[in-house]
């Protein structure tokens, strides 16, 4: 099994591709990519969106549990 895999996240109008573990917590990826993409406002609940395959990881899932691959597009929504 990968330890990483490489995405594109789309943020609003921005496009950016990463590479991301694969044993991680939705909750601490989208805060790890707030930090680092530097969201000044902070998100109260978030769930994390595949959108080529059409599913919803929510702040509790760890992306290893769920066939979350290479090449997929994500998006995170404030619900």
């Amino acid at each position: 099994m990968e330890t990483h895999i490489n995405v594109t996240l789309h943020d609003g109008g921005r496009i950016r591709d990463l590479r991301i573990p694969t044993h991680i917590e939705v909750r601490r990826l989208i805060k790890e990519l707030d930090s680092i993409f530097e969201k000044e406002n902070a998100r109260k609940k978030y769930q994390l969106h595949v959108v080529n395959k059409g599913f919803i990881l929510d702040e509790g899932k760890v992306l290893a549990d769920y066939p979350v691959t290479t090449g997929d597009i994500v998006e995170v929504l404030e619900v």
